[in-house]
């Protein structure tokens, strides 16, 4: 494959409105969009010369990217990398099984279900025996 005159290869220029940090493990520029007015994206605004005012740090939650230092604390509340919250239903370990076997915590109690459902199409009746553990939430 052929490249152009016209490729940011070719003239040793990044393309319009695209980052102008050149990554050298990949022989080519960064291809993020940079904001109006500016050469590097936000992941290499380290690079700038303009840029000294502030400052770039890693993320204590994630390093594989950068944050502006002044801008931390509201970071790591919106950090995807953050440990997030449990729901109200999540149960350490609940399919796990027992560790001793031969005894069953009260709150566990074995409940059988037998359920008839009715096939018009096959004309026979399905008994459906299902058993299941149910965990008694305690009463408050």
């Amino acid at each position: 494959m052929a490249t152009s005159a016209t490729s940011p290869h070719a003239t040793g220029f990044p393309a319009e409105g695209r980052c102008g940090y050149y990554v050298e493990k990949k022989k080519r520029f960064c291809r993020m969009v940079v904001a109006a007015g500016k050469r590097f994206c936000g992941e290499h605004a380290g690079a700038a010369e303009e840029e000294d005012a502030r400052k770039r740090i890693l993320c204590p939650l994630d390093p594989k990217h950068t944050v502006y230092e002044d801008q931390l604390a509201k970071h790591l509340k919106k950090c995807n990398s953050r440990e997030k919250p449990k729901p109200d239903f999540y149960i350490q370990d609940i399919n796990a099984g027992l560790k001793d076997e031969t005894e069953i915590p009260e709150q566990l109690v074995w409940i059988l279900h037998l359920k008839i459902i009715l096939c018009p199409i096959q004309h026979y009746t399905v008994h459906l025996m299902i058993l299941k553990m149910v965990i008694l939430q305690p009463s408050t």
